[in-house]
Formats: structure tokens, C-alpha cells, sequence
């Protein structure tokens, strides 16, 4: 507890109270994540600090060397179009494996520099964390507490420890220098110490309740097992101080150190210059990053352990010591190391807010990431020796997952902490707005936004900008709504569960942040690169039909229609798993309850769909037979033209978008709980069973007819890109669709669900494996088609 807690008021001792509500039983969960995040983070950011480091003081034979491997590369590439060769795998293979030859060298340095700061930081925090014991006994002068030292004493230590369920008492330590009433608790696993400040032992002569609250505070550290993590996170904090951001910032001021380190020689010009200064912006965003991170575990770990307190023999002493504490008029306070006072009577008071988040704390994460983001998309891709489209997507699949998970962990502390229903508009709406708004004004305000920089978001145009912005705000609104049902389906399993729920509700945190961290990744992948771009989000008609008109050159234009980035989703093995996760994880959750019943709804909804996209695509080659004249069926198509037999299949897989949009609109109209978890799972169920309508209904009808041209019965790499152009181009119909659909239903009442019968839940059981079966194989399948668009394409 901090020193000023020892101010308190005589109040009369409390009998032990109940334990918590299910609210903060997410706390050390909570807790944990964010230590998670903050060691991913100090890892990512380490690297990126060391890479932009060898980019910017590098001595130039680097650049030379991806200049001559491009100039290589070039060279060989013009030699493969002029001999008409571009569709020959083996020659485009050959180039390929060139270029990365070349490149290896060039990459060895920086990606060894990064591999050996980073082990180097790892061992500095396990040195630090080894050693805070020793430190904190040696700079208190600490000794022993003899339990005997006043009368009563040894009962008021061992008191709140059998209040608490602690079979094991720490060891006493004594701080005679410290003149403040508070605690500290502290030590190796095996090995836990308590040091009480010597004005503590003061203040049990005048009010031994506030003494036992105080003690009781630390000793919940104890029950909490918070130890560990607790100074795991300053000692990681402490370690990317010392390995990452002092060596920079003496680097920045003066780069010849290690080559001339008695001469000091300012930037040689003006572009030297803007690369310290956005190395510069890059390394404060990071610190300020990792910091932030810091500074929301430990406050989490501080109201969790005054709520376990509360619960025990400090029930009353305890929010007395809190109402005393002063108030902080500065507004940083509110993101330092202990929650403001205020909030922390709040969460004694009521135990279920205990897990509260705040849009601060969004604001916090969303401004140092965006900096980061947009710093780093300078150094992304080209300064890596890589193809600058695929070097900003590896970025977003380290930045998306952060996201993804910080956005689902306080939307799913919110859930925990608030009721459903409540009067204002709901966490996870304005949460993920605060979250993307701070992103992108930590984006567009970042040293390294400038004009001419690769991955600046000040290159593309103010229009494309908004779009960028308005649809990273959809995506984020999406993840949110999806983990606050999530949290709430783990809320009411852990309140099932009863004492053995607790572990439960972790293990569900956890598969939560994992499956929006993976969301996460795969939408800003995507996004990252086109948002830097001024048409990068730029949609229009596809190409016209050979020979058509009217309607027909519409429907053919409209079917093929230009959709910007989607194409990237498309071809992209982690757009399923993402999907999945999405809707797997809440199924898992309540499947004693309403599982069942949700896969049962969303099986209903797709196999209509399904049908529906059978009889359609089974109908449309006769109708197209009929309404098309021969002609025109047969007419060859121009180099910017496509053929009737591509319409015919544009247009079948339309159906089946737009089935399956629907699908996704009456699951999200339907009352019930896990309505996004239903939505997404109808619209994976659609997606099945309109690519098996399509390929084994309506494709034989054509072959039959004669309308068109016949095909295998299987090519799982062909049914894996019919299934993705469905479901992606379904995903984008049904915005519209499914938020007239919550509209229409948010007044509902929610009705409770019910559990499916013993041979209902064996039969949706068998279904979801054939469904996860089936996903697998069209992930497989889609592999090839990833290869050329992500990798080959970016050399071909």
C-alpha cells in the first residue's frame, strides 16, 4: 500500500464478509493479460528500436547492397517478361530465390543486432527481478520483526492471514528509518517477505484497525499471487530503459560514438537530421507505450488486492484509511502506478467495479500505438530489404494483435464490472471508437507522418483518410460487441460454476484476448498498407462482359466489381482461423447452456442458405440460356473484357454473399444471447454450403446444359477461393444489413437461453466437428493463392 495510506480514523473491527461478486474475479486475469501485453510490447519494441537503430547509423554499404540487389533483380525480371516467360513458375522461382540470396547478407547484421539487444534485455530484467529483494532490504536497512516487539502484535499478523486462507505466513521485516505507515510486500517464490514501515507500528498504538487493514492490503498481494508479476513488470520496465532507451538516446546525440567516441560531430544533413528526429519520435511512442502498460498492471493489482482485503477483517478499517488518502489534482495521476483514491473506495464499496476500465486508458494505448505505427511504417518494408506492401502488413500483424487484445480486455472488464442494459450507451461502443479515434491522431500527429514517407497516413488524401478511419472504427466496433457477449456468456458459466469458476473465467480471458488479438492482426495486415494510400480503399465497376450491353454488361461489370483490399482477405490463410476464433470461442463458452441451441440457429440459417444458392445457381444457367443470346454467350473476350462463363460464375457467387449476409442479419434480429457469435458462425455455416451448392449443384447443371464449362468435382484450391469470395464479399454486404438488424432488435427484451436436450447437443456436437473439418480443408486450400498474392506477387 502507498505511504499515504496510513492516515486513517479509529473504526470498530468487522466480521469476515462474503467473498467478492464474479466482477473481480477477472482482476488477477486482468492482470496478468496486462503483464502479457507489456512483455510483448517491450519485445516488439525492442526490435523495432534496434532495427531503426542499424537503419539510421549504419554506415551506407547496407543501402548500397539493397540497391544492387534491386538493380539485380530488376534486370532479371525484365529478362523473364522479354523472353514471354511470366507464367513460368520455375523462372519466377529462380528470380525469386536471387533476390533473397542477395538480400541475406544485407540482413544478417541488423536482424543479429536485434536478436542480441533482446536477449541482452531479458537478462538485465531476470537480474533486476533476482535482485529486488536484496535492493529493497538494503536501501530500507530492514530487519528482522520480532513478533514479540509489543503486546498483541503477533496476533494482529497472524489474524488477517487466517481471514485471508493462508496456510503459509511470510517472513517480517522491519523498516526503522521510514516514519510512514505503510507496507510493502516483497521476495522470491518460497521465500515472501512483508516490510512494514516503523510508522506503522506508531499508528497501531492509536487505531489497531487501521494497522490489520493495511497489513491485511499486503497479505492480499499474498492471496493473489500477484508477487512475481509484480516485479517481473519494473524489472521489464526497468530493463528496456537500460537496453533500449538510454543507448539510443546517447546514440542520437552522438552518433560517431562507437566510431570516433572522443569527437563529437553534429548531424551531417538535413536528412540525417529528420531520421534522428523520427528515430526519436519512435523511441519516446515506445517508452510511452511500454510505460502506460506498466503503470495499468500495477494499478489493477492495487484495487484487486484493496477488494480481497475488504472481504476479510478490513471491511470497515480499510475505505476509512481510503477516504483519508488526499486527492490529486493533477490529471496524470489517473495513469500512474495506484488507481486515485477515489476509485479505489469505489471498488471496496462495490466489489463488481473493481474490474471497471476506463476510456483513459484506451486514449493511453491508442496515441503511443499510433505513433508507433506510423514511425516504424518508415522503416517497414523497403529499410528491411523487403517489398514495402508486405513489409507494413508484417507490422500490422504485430500491432493489430495488441490492439485487438488491450480493446477485448476492457471491453471484457466492463462486461464484468456493469450490468446489461444499462441506461448510457454501452462500453464497447464508445470504447472502440476512443481506441481508434486516439490511433489515428496518434498516427496523423507522429514525426514520422510526413510527406514522401513510406506508410504515412499524410500521403493519402483527406477522403481517404475518413474512409480508412471509418472503417477501421467498423472493425473495432465489431470486435468489441463480439468480446462484451463473450464476456458476459463467461460470466454467467463462472457464476455456474460456483468456487471452482474463478480459473474458468482466466482460461476464458485468455482464449478471449488470443481470438481478438488474431482478429486483430488479420484486419490491420490488410489495412495498414492501403490506408497510406490515396485510392488505397478506392472501389468501381469491374470489367464489361465481351459483346454486352444493357443489363447484362451491369450484372457483368457489378459481379466483378473492383473491391479495393478485400482481394488481400481473399487470398489469406488467416482470414478463417480469425473467423472462427471468433465464433468458437463464445460457442466453447456456453456450451452447457445455449451452445447447442446457438449451433443448431446457425445451422438452420445456413443450410437454407445453402439450398437457396443450390436452386439459384441451378436455375440461373437456364435462365442465362434463355435471356443471352447465343452470340454473346460465345463471343471471345478482349483483353479488358471477361466472358460469359466468368459472369455466370460472378454472379453465382453473389447469390451466395448476399445469402449469407442474410443469414448474418436474422441471427443478429433473432433475441437470444451470443448474437454476434451467432451471426459469424451462420455466416461460416452459409459460406459451406453455398460453395458445395456451387460446386456440386450448380456447376454440374451448367456442364449438363452446355452453358457452360465443365470443372472437377473436387479442386479444394478452387472451392477454398469460392469460399472466400463469398464469405468476404458477404462480410461487406451485411454491414449495412446487420446494423438495421440491431437497430430493429435493440429494444428487444433478451430472453434467457435454454439447453438443448441430451441427443440435440450429440447432434450439434458432431455437426460443429464437421464444420471445423471442413474450415481446415478450405484453409489448406486457400494456401496457394496466399503464396502468389503476399509473396510471389510482390517479385513477379
Amino acid at each position: 500500500m502507498r505511504q499515504e495510506s496510513d492516515r486513517v480514523t479509529t473504526t470498530d473491527r468487522r466480521a469476515p464478509t462474503p467473498a467478492p461478486a464474479a466482477g473481480p474475479r477477472v482482476a488477477p486475469a486482468a492482470f496478468r493479460a496486462y503483464f502479457a501485453l507489456l512483455v510483448g510490447a517491450v519485445l516488439a519494441s525492442s526490435v523495432v528500436v534496434f532495427l531503426a537503430l542499424d537503419t539510421h547509423l549504419g554506415d551506407g554499404t547496407a543501402a548500397a547492397r539493397l540497391a544492387a540487389c534491386a538493380d539485380a533483380f530488376d534486370a532479371a525480371a525484365a529478362e523473364v517478361e522479354a523472353a514471354g516467360a511470366v507464367d513460368d513458375e520455375q523462372r519466377r522461382a529462380t528470380v525469386t530465390a536471387d533476390f533473397r540470396a542477395c538480400l541475406r547478407p544485407v540482413l544478417a547484421r541488423p536482424i543479429a543486432l536485434a536478436g542480441a539487444g533482446v536477449g541482452l534485455l531479458i537478462l538485465v530484467a531476470v537480474a533486476l527481478y533476482l535482485a529486488e529483494p536484496w535492493w529493497i532490504v538494503r536501501r530500507n536497512r530492514a530487519r528482522r520483526l520480532p513478533p514479540d516487539l509489543a503486546p498483541g502484535l503477533a496476533d494482529d499478523l497472524t489474524d488477517p492471514l487466517r481471514h485471508l486462507g493462508l496456510d503459509r505466513a511470510p517472513e517480517w521485516w522491519l523498516a526503522p528509518l521510514r516514519p510512514t505507515a505503510g507496507g510493502r510486500v516483497f521476495g522470491l517464490p518460497g521465500r515472501r517477505c512483508v516490510l512494514l514501515d516503523a510508522g506503522l507500528l506508531v499508528l497501531r498504538a492509536t487505531d489497531r484497525a487501521a494497522f490489520r487493514a493495511v497489513v491485511a492490503h499486503e497479505l492480499a498481494h499474498l492471496r493473489n499471487r500477484d508477487v512475481d508479476l509484480t516485479y517481473l513488470t519494473v524489472a521489464v520496465w526497468r530493463a528496456f530503459l537500460l537496453v533500449a532507451a538510454l543507448p539510443v538516446l546517447v546514440l542520437l546525440a552522438h552518433p560517431g560514438l562507437l566510431r570516433e567516441p572522443t569527437r563529437w560531430r553534429p548531424a551531417a544533413s538535413a536528412a540525417a537530421l529528420s531520421g534522428s528526429f523520427r528515430l526519436l519520435g519512435l523511441l519516446l511512442a515506445l517508452t510511452c507505450l511500454v510505460y502506460l502498460l506498466r503503470n495499468a498492471a500495477l494499478r489493477t493489482r492495487e484495487t484487486y488486492a484493496d477488494v480481497v482485503a475488504a472481504s476479510a477483517d478490513a471491511g470497515r478499517a480499510l475505505p476509512a484509511v481510503l477516504e483519508r488518502l488526499p486527492r490529486s489534482t493533477r490529471w496524470l495521476d489517473r495513469w500512474g502506478a495506484h488507481p486515485p483514491p477515489g476509485d479505489r473506495l469505489r471498488a471496496v464499496r462495490d466489489p463488481a467495479t473493481a474490474a471497471a476500465p476506463s476510456h483513459g486508458e484506451l486514449v493511453a494505448a491508442g496515441l503511443p500505438a499510433g505513433v508507433l505505427t506510423t514511425n516504424l511504417s518508415a522503416f517497414a518494408g523497403g529499410g528491411l530489404g523487403l517489398d514495402p506492401v508486405l513489409g507494413v502488413a508484417l507490422l500490422g500483424l504485430v500491432v493489430g494483435p495488441w490492439l485487438g487484445a488491450l480493446l477485448a480486455l476492457a471491453v471484457w472488464r466492463g462486461a464484468w464490472a456493469q450490468p446489461a442494459g444499462a441506461g448510457r450507451a454501452p462500453f464497447w461502443l464508445t470504447g472502440a471508437a476512443v481506441l481508434v479515434g486516439s490511433f489515428l491522431v496518434g498516427a496523423r500527429v507522429s514525426l514520422g507522418a510526413l510527406p514522401g514517407v513510406p506508410g504515412s497516413m499524410v500521403g493519402s488524401g483527406p477522403v481517404s483518410t475518413l474512409i480508412a478511419g471509418l472503417l477501421l472504427t467498423v472493425a473495432a466496433v465489431v470486435v468489441a460487441a463480439w468480446a462484451d457477449s463473450t464476456a458476459r456468456a463467461a460470466r454467467v458459466r463462472t457464476n455456474d460454476l460456483g468456487p471452482a469458476g474463478g480459473g474458468s473465467a482466466r482460461r476464458g480471458l485468455v482464449a478471449t484476448l488470443s481470438a481478438a488479438g488474431l482478429a486483430g492482426g488479420t484486419g490491420l495486415a490488410v489495412w495498414l498498407p492501403y490506408s497510406a494510400v490515396d485510392v488505397g480503399f478506392a472501389s468501381g465497376w469491374g470489367p464489361a462482359p465481351a459483346d454486352g450491353h444493357g443489363w447484362y454488361a451491369v450484372l457483368g461489370m457489378l459481379t466483378t466489381a473492383d473491391l479495393g483490399p478485400a482481394y488481400r482477405f481473399v487470398n489469406n490463410p488467416l482470414t478463417l482461423p480469425a473467423l472462427t476464433a471468433l465464433w468458437l470461442l463464445p460457442v466453447a463458452l456456453a456450451w452447457r447452456t445455449t451452445g447447442g441451441r446457438v449451433v443448431w440457429h446457425a445451422a438452420l440459417l445456413g443450410l437454407v442458405g445453402g439450398a437457396a444458392t443450390a436452386v439459384i445457381g441451378a436455375l440461373l444457367p437456364l435462365a442465362a440460356g434463355a435471356a443471352v443470346p447465343a452470340p454473346v454467350r460465345q463471343a471471345v473476350p478482349l483483353a479488358d473484357e471477361i466472358s460469359f462463363g466468368a459472369v455466370l460464375d460472378n454472379t453465382t457467387i453473389a447469390v451466395g454473399s448476399v445469402l449469407t449476409a442474410l443469414a448474418m442479419a436474422v441471427a443478429v434480429a433473432g433475441r437470444g444471447p451470443l448474437r454476434p457469435a451467432r451471426a459469424l458462425l451462420a455466416a461460416t455455416v452459409t459460406t459451406v454450403a453455398a460453395t458445395a451448392a456451387i460446386w456440386w449443384v450448380a456447376g454440374p447443371v451448367r456442364c449438363q446444359t452446355g452453358i457452360g464449362v465443365c470443372r472437377a468435382a473436387v479442386d479444394v484450391g478452387g472451392m477454398a477461393r469460392t469460399a472466400h469470395w463469398i464469405l468476404v464479399q458477404g462480410l461487406l454486404v451485411a454491414v449495412p444489413l446487420v446494423l438495421a438488424a440491431a437497430l430493429v432488435s435493440y429494444r428487444a427484451r433478451p430472453v434467457a437461453g435454454t439447453p438443448l436436450p441430451r441427443r440435440g447437443v450429440a447432434a450439434a456436437a458432431v455437426g460443429l466437428a464437421a464444420l471445423l473439418v471442413v474450415v481446415a480443408v478450405l484453409i489448406w486450400g486457400i494456401r496457394t493463392s496466399a503464396d502468389e498474392v503476399w509473396l510471389r506477387g510482390i517479385v513477379g
